[in-house]
């Protein structure tokens, strides 16, 4: 099922090119693993996807993945195992880095890391779905703030949303996280 809806993705994204050496639902390239201890680097055409996106914290090691080609014009930036931000995840992959759910990019002014993903301080909330599924990575999405909440949020005025119980604020980045289960 999983695979099935990342594979529906990856078509709706661009991602995937059949026959073109961009990802597909098998993660194409050679498999090898990568990262951990040794260090073992990907070929020039892929990239190491850790499978929990943590850029190898804790000498976790991923696997080798084709690069993608030709990824689709969607700005949603996310930061990199390479420190940057990239325009989308594609993006990241096609340069050869995976996502970094600990975040650690240089983000604009207005902006905060939510995992992997920037969310704008006034106008939205982090979202974080905890994964109680080894090997799945936490999700991170940017949410809109509720109309009361003013122009410094906090977290009483979300604590009507999805997890509102579980909201932690740092200056005005909120962030609700919400347990696996």
């Amino acid at each position: 099922m999983i695979r099935s809806l990342w594979f529906a993705f990856a078509l709706l994204a661009g991602c995937y090119e059949h026959g073109s050496g961009g990802v597909n639902p098998d993660g194409g390239g050679t498999g090898r693993v990568c990262g951990g201890f040794a260090g073992t680097q990907c070929g020039p055409n892929e990239f190491c996807d850790f499978g929990r996106n943590t850029c190898g914290a804790s000498d976790e090691s991923g696997v080798c993945r084709a690069r993608p080609k030709g990824c689709p014009d969607l700005f949603s930036p996310v930061c990199g195992c390479d420190g940057e931000l990239h325009s989308n995840e594609c993006d990241a992959n096609g340069a050869g880095v995976d996502l970094n759910a600990g975040g650690g990019c240089d983000l604009p002014v207005g902006e905060f890391a939510c995992g992997f993903r920037t969310c704008h301080e006034l106008t939205d909330y982090c979202q974080r779905g905890v994964s109680d599924i080894g090997g799945e990575p936490d999700t991170f999405t940017c949410k809109p703030l509720p109309p009361g909440c003013g122009n410094t949020p906090i977290c009483s005025c979300v604590q009507n949303e999805p997890c509102g119980s579980f909201c932690t604020a740092n200056g005005l980045a909120l962030t609700l996280t919400c347990p696996g289960g």
